[in-house]
Order: structure tokens, then C-alpha cells, then sequence
């Protein structure tokens, strides 16, 4: 594992937990409080936003292990 994956992966794992948080919150927000059902655009927002931080953050960590696993050659041609 390279560095600079090292630091990605790092990254990705520090940012996760900030992506819980905001489900929690969410949550939250649905479960105590009906007048932020009232606003439709700001709970479609809200929602789409913290649904897409999720997937990203998932499918970049998928894709960092995938990526060190292939044998890609570098413009150079070292490996």
C-alpha cells in the first residue's frame, strides 16, 4: 500500500462517521420534529445529499481496494 493510498483511506474512514452523524440527525429531525416535514424541498435535499455522501464515500473505498489489487502499469511502464 502506497502513502498516498494510506492517506485516501484514512480520509475516507475519518470522513465516514460525519456521514453517520448527519443520518442520525436526520433522523432525529423526522422522527421530534413535524414542522421539517412541513418543507418538502428541504427534506428531499437534505435526504439526497446525505444518501449520495454515503454511496460515494462507500463506492471510493470499494474502488481504493480494487485499484491496489490490479496490476496497473504507471505512463512509465514500471508497475
Amino acid at each position: 500500500m502506497t502513502p498516498q493510498t494510506r492517506r485516501v483511506a484514512g480520509i475516507l474512514l475519518i470522513v465516514l462517521p460525519t456521514v453517520v452523524f448527519g443520518g442520525v440527525s436526520l433522523l432525529t429531525l423526522l422522527i421530534n420534529d413535524p414542522a421539517y416535514q412541513d418543507n418538502a424541498l428541504r427534506q428531499d435535499l437534505w435526504r439526497a445529499g446525505h444518501a449520495h455522501a454515503g454511496v460515494l464515500l462507500v463506492l471510493s473505498l470499494v474502488a481504493l481496494r480494487y485499484r491496489l489489487s490490479a496490476r496497473v502499469l504507471r505512463p512509465s511502464g514500471r508497475r
